[in-house]
């Protein structure tokens, strides 16, 4: 996630095209919201990304960061959330997994967690988050944090996370239920997004 942020001021600076990077953990760990502050102690390794956002859990996941230009996917978060939504609902759509998008603009719990309470943008299949998105935006260019689960051990978070098992169950879908793999994940996600800025290059011609 530091790599993502150094591509994030780079494309700020002009001196780093766009990216798409899509990553896997090597261990179970946590990473934090920018501008969280009370975070239990935890028994894993816990890391602060650059996006925004509620704690999230990783080690059975798929990670990928966009970076990108603002000009092109849209001058407002709200707009830029809601083209990255597109090209992710597309992808999805193509494995057989229809989404919804979140349009929740209230207030947030006092939750640490992400999964615990909607957000604006987040991706959901029977109202279980299956997309989770943050991000960071600076006067250029943007970064967005995301996290699918492929695998997920509701037992195992909820000793890790300290939270109920059944709102893990209820609340979370990992792709292995839908017998998703993660290579049909990554080349889906991958194409989805190539298509998507190829599209907005070709509206501004």
């Amino acid at each position: 996630m530091e790599v993502d942020r150094h591509l994030l001021l780079e494309t700020e600076e002009g001196s780093s095209p766009p990216s798409l990077r899509l990553y896997g953990w090597d261990r179970l760990s946590v990473s934090i919201g920018a501008y969280q502050k009370k975070v239990p102690k935890l028994s894993v390794p816990v890391v602060r990304r650059p996006t925004g956002g509620g704690a999230l859990l990783h080690g059975w996941d798929l990670s990928f960061a966009l970076v990108d230009h603002r000009y092109l996917w849209g001058r407002s978060p709200k707009e830029i959330y809601t083209r990255i939504a597109q090209a992710l609902t597309e992808a999805f759509s193509s494995l057989g997994v229809r989404l919804g998008m979140s349009s929740f603009e209230g207030r947030y719990s006092d939750s640490w967690l992400c999964f615990t309470y909607p957000t604006f943008g987040e991706l959901t299949c029977n109202g279980r988050k299956v997309v989770a998105m943050a991000m960071k935006t600076l006067n250029k260019a943007f970064l967005i944090h995301g996290s699918v689960y492929l695998t997920f051990n509701t037992e195992k978070a909820s000793k890790v996370l300290g939270v109920d098992e059944e709102m893990l169950e209820r609340r979370i879908l990992p792709l292995s239920e839908a017998g998703i793999e993660a290579k049909d994940v990554k080349g889906r996600i991958t194409q989805a997004f190539l298509r998507k800025r190829e599209e907005l290059l070709l509206r501004r011609e």
